[in-house]
Order: structure tokens, then sequence, then C-alpha cells
């Protein structure tokens, strides 16, 4: 029988091993005759001889059998340590190590098929070796399995899944349900990065402290403690102050970086479209007089006013563009005399509009001076959207660890910025502490995403010889937002590596408001691992994009007839017909049965892999 066509049942009983059972005895019962009775030896001889070709003949087949079946039952949990991690890493610097694995091809979809349309109970054996090791390390009397471990099992071999670099800066998407090991993969990547001694941003909504303490750990076993830097709004004195307002090219960014915070249903939303340009017209004013924008002082002149800014932004403009200013302002300072700073605030205005913009007008001046001249009523009402993001913000410890002051004295923590970590191949640690502020959380995630946005475009217009910057960001869905999916749009020009993390396709599409939101972010992203998986729409979405195989099973057939009109002739026929019929490559509902750091993935222009991931010990 060809290849083509040839079918076995791959878990049917081990009769190799039954025979090669049975020809061991008639071997040892012929020579046990042999040597109690006197009958001449020769034809015992013989029998042993024959006895011995039947047992070698089938002893390949019945090892085969046993092997395949054997895995069945699971693997044993795989560490590495630290120091394995590296030598991978020297041997392979090209590559990234996903785990242990093996190809998924059709062979694998037909031993599932098999065991599938079977009561699998009789063919794998309850319990299984990851499962024992487990109880073992935690003291539980009785091993639980977590999934099936028959799904990785169908593949006796394994060997190392290497990615090539190359290949990963294309974005990765990794989904899996609650406790099903994301976070122990995460944990891989990053060191392996750090390893590489590329720079590690993390952005963890939860606040992982494992991760966060393996990802320290690494930079003191490679001898540069001075890398590794955290954020964590819950451990403010531990935290290092970073600025997401700090790198901009345009001072319009400043803008579209806050107004992207503010929640909004409309495609065109007039509050936020007011509030960017009140944004924008403060950060031209600080512009103006060399002062950096940052969260407080832009709240703190969007709630007190911004008359003192108005003030100070013309009569520095003034001074650099017209000579003896203070002497054609007096009449209008005279006026103001007395009054209050808004008074005199309003006056300069008049000074501008009469004198100064005859003379050398500025559009960026005048913008701040129209905000200010605005109906102090309605201006409320337009910016009560946006006060909301910026005292999240700006409140309590928050105010100090994102708007940092460079000429505090008495605040010896350490004060930095996306560009900075970037240029000095640092390792971040951002922790957003949702568990305590999910608001909050999220809108520190969606500022810092947008910051590194900023940076990423600066590193595209001008940059030279980038290296590889590494961002992950656990629980995306938590803080996605507009500049995000710019950066996986557009960020591999920049040599921005992503690796995003979520449970369901339904978090993206909850966080961004459509579905067709959430597809433009999965289809900027080439490569997806899967763990265990739960929800059925994330599932059909895995999977859909893989191709069909074709699976093979028996048809057995039977019949009788018989003559009406002569019932003693009748006759009977039986037969056998292979068959095939088309299959999933990967049965979907597989997704929701496999183990904890177990996972399927489709990477690297169509390689479908299965692997499993090791546990790294620091």
């Amino acid at each position: 029988m060809s290849e083509d066509i040839a079918y076995e049942m791959p878990w049917r009983a081990n009769y190799e091993a039954m025979a090669i059972a049975g020809w061991c005895a008639a071997s040892v019962t012929a020579y046990g005759i042999n040597q109690l009775t006197n009958m001449p030896p020769e034809p015992f001889y013989w029998m042993n001889g024959i006895c011995g070709v039947m047992v070698l003949a089938r002893i390949p087949k019945a090892i085969k059998l046993h092997t395949l079946k054997k895995h069945l039952k699971g693997r044993e949990l795989e560490f590495i340590k630290f120091e394995g991690l590296m030598k991978k890493i020297k041997k392979h610097p090209t590559e990234m190590w996903l785990g242990t694995g093996f190809h998924w091809e059709s062979r694998h979809a037909q031993r599932a098929f098999e065991i599938l349309k079977r009561d699998w109970s009789k063919i794998v054996s309850i319990g299984n070796e990851s499962g024992k090791l487990q109880a073992k390390l935690t003291g539980e009397k009785r091993a639980v399995p977590m999934g099936h471990t028959w799904i990785h099992g169908v593949e006796p071999k394994e060997h190392a899944l290497m990615q090539p670099l190359q290949h990963s800066e294309s974005h990765t998407l990794i989904v899996g349900t609650t406790g099903s090991g994301k976070t122990r993969f995460f944990d891989l990547m990053i060191n392996q990065a750090i390893a590489r001694g590329e720079c590690v941003i993390i952005i963890d909504p939860k606040g992982d402290k494992e991760m966060r303490d393996n990802a320290r750990r690494a930079c003191e076993k490679l001898g540069t403690p001075e890398r590794f830097i955290s954020f964590h709004p819950g451990f403010p004195k531990e935290s290092a102050r970073i600025n997401p307002l700090r790198n901009f090219t345009r001072l319009t960014e400043i803008a579209s970086r806050i107004a992207a915070l503010v929640p909004s249903e409309a495609g065109a939303d007039p509050f936020k479209a007011f509030g960017w340009q009140a944004l924008n017209n403060l950060s031209q004013g600080l512009y103006i007089i060399d002062q950096r924008p940052t969260l407080k002082n832009l709240r703190s002149l969007l709630e007190g006013g911004a008359d003192g800014l108005v003030i100070e932004a013309i009569s520095i403009y003034s001074e650099r563009n017209i000579e003896d200013w203070q002497s054609l302002a007096a009449p209008y300072l005279d006026k103001a005399a007395g009054g209050t700073r808004t008074k005199r605030a309003r006056m300069l205005c008049h000074f501008y509009t009469e004198v100064v913009q005859q003379i050398k007008p500025s559009s960026e001046l005048e913008g701040l001076l129209s905000m200010f001249q605005h109906d102090a009523a309605h201006f409320g009402k337009m910016v009560a959207s946006l006060l909301p993001i910026l005292n999240m913000l700006t409140s309590g410890d928050l105010g100090e660890l994102l708007s940092p002051d460079p000429h505090d004295m008495t605040d010896d923590r350490p004060i930095t910025d996306s560009e900075k970590i970037i240029n000095n191949c640092m390792v971040a640690y951002i922790g957003l502490d949702s568990l305590t502020d999910n608001m909050v959380a999220s809108a520190i995630g969606s500022i810092f995403l947008s910051d590194l946005t900023a940076v990423a475009g600066k590193r595209y217009n001008y940059g030279k010889n980038l290296k590889t910057i590494n961002v992950f960001v656990d629980e995306a869905a938590e803080c996605i937002n507009d500049p995000m999916i710019m950066l996986l749009n557009k960020g591999r020009g920049a040599l921005f590596r992503l690796f995003v993390a979520t449970q369901t396709y339904a978090d993206f599409v909850a966080r961004l408001g459509s579905q067709e939101k959430a597809l433009q972010v999965l289809g900027n992203i080439n490569n997806t691992i899967a763990l265990r998986v739960k929800d059925t729409e994330t599932q059909e979405f895995i999977t859909k994009s893989l191709p069909m195989t074709r699976v093979k099973y028996v048809m057995r057939t039977q019949g009788q007839n018989t003559v009406a009109d002569q019932p003693i002739f009748h006759g009977g026929n039986q037969g056998e017909r292979l068959m095939e019929e088309e299959s999933e490559l990967f049965p979907t509902a597989l997704l929701g049965m496999l183990p904890n750091l177990e996972f399927v993935a489709n990477i690297s222009g169509g390689q479908f892999i299965k692997g499993r991931i090791p546990i790294l010990k620091l």
C-alpha cells in the first residue's frame, strides 16, 4: 500500500509487544524442555533461532507504538537557569528560543482525530508527569492535571523551537486565560532580550512582583544593575520618576497625547477637540516662556486660570521682538494699576492686539490669548471631560512621579524618560497597579504608550544606527489606544519589537469600542502564540488562519438480502472502505484543553508549532 493511502490506528493495543512476549515464552519453554529432558538438542536450537528472528522482526514496531503512547501521559515540567539561557543565546545569537516542541503537521491532526472520536480515557491513563511533579513541589497528596497532556503527547520527539529575531520584529500576540502561563512566557522573552543587551520596557497593569524581580536579577547577573529601573504607583518611594511628556518633535503632540485619554464614543467629539485646543494653546504659551509642559503645570493652568501665563508670555515675546516695549505698554499697564492680575493680563492682551500684532504677530501667542478671553463658564464646561484625566495623573504621589521637578534637591529618586531609557539600553519595569485603581492605571499605561510612539516617530525620522527596543505589554486591553495602534503599524521601521498579551479577542473590542478597531490591532501583529483559551470567538480567530487538512478513517459496511418469492435464497456482504474528510489542522476545541505552560503558535509566515514553556529560575 502506498504511503498516500496508508492507514493505521496509532492507539491500538500493542500486538507486536504481545507477540514478542509469546515468542520469548516459547523460547524459554523450549530451552527448559531441552535442559530437563534427554531429547536431541538440535530441534530446540532451531526453535530458539526461529523465536529470536520473530522477536527481532517485531521489536521496531513494538518500540514505536510504545514510545508514541508513552508521552500521552505528559512530560515533566522543564526548568532552566539563567546561565543555561545564556548558553542558548550564545549558540543562537540571531534567534529567539520559544521553548521545546515540534511542528504540528497533518499526521498530528490524524492522531488527535483518532483520540477525539473515541473515549480517550481508555487510551490516556489518568494523571500526568507534570501534574505529579507539581503535586510534589506543592505538597499536595494528589496530582490534579490542568488540561489534557495527550495533545502535546501525539508527537514523541521534541526539539528546541527557535524563531529568527528578524521575524519577531513584526510583533507578537500572546493570548491565554488566567493562569495559563502568559507571565512565564514573558519572563522567558524578557530575560533573553536583557541578555542580548537590548532595551526592554515592560508595561504590567497587574504589577507582577516576580516578573519585576526576575528582570532586576537578570541585570544583576550580567553585572549591570544600573540598567534596571522600576516605576510603580503603589511604591512611590522605590519608584523612578518618569516624565511622559518629555519627548516630542512638535508641541501639538503634547495635546494629542493627553486628549487621547479622554473617553469618546463619537468620531468627531467637540469636547475632545476643544480640550485638545486648550492644551495646545497652553503648551505653546509655556514654550514661549521657555518652560516644558508637564501634567502638573497644565492642570494648574486649566483649573487656576492662564492669566499669569498670559502676562509672562506677552512680556517675554514683546521683549524679544520690540525695542523699548515697556514704554509702549506703559499706558495699558497704568490702566491696570492697583487691579487684579486678571485685569493686568487683559490690558496686556489689548497691548498685543493694538501694538505688537501690527509689528510682529504670533499665531501661537494669539491662540493663548483667544483661549484666555473665552467665556469662562463655557470654557469650564468644554474642558470638563479633560480635567478628571489630569487630576488622575497628578493627584497625590503621582504628581511627583509623572511631573518630576529636576530642581528639587530634596528628592533623590532618579528622573528619566522614554528616550533616555532607550538610548541607554535600560530595562524599565512600569507597573500600573490596576487592581487598586483600574481607571488611573489605564490612563498611566496609555500615556506611556503615547510617549513611546512619539519616540518611535523621532527615531523613524531622524535616527541612525538604531538598536532594537523590546516593549512587553501585559493585559494590553487595559491601556491600548490610538498611539499604540500606530506603534504596532509603523514601529517596525523604528526597530520597535512589541509583545502584546491579552486574555480574549473581546477585550480589545470592549476597550476600543468596535470590532473593526480590534481587527486593526490584530491585523498589525504577524505572530500569534496561544495558550489555553476558553473564549470561542478567540479560538476561532486563532485557528481560522490555518490551512485545512484531510484525515482518514475506515468505513465498515455490512448487509444481507433475500428473494421475496423464494425466502430460502438469501445472501450477505460486508466490506471496508478507506475514507477521507476535510478537517481543521488543529481542532479549535483543543485550545480550551491545553495544559498550563503549553501553547500553539502561528509564526514566521505560516509555521505552526506546538510547544511547552520552560520555567526560568534566577
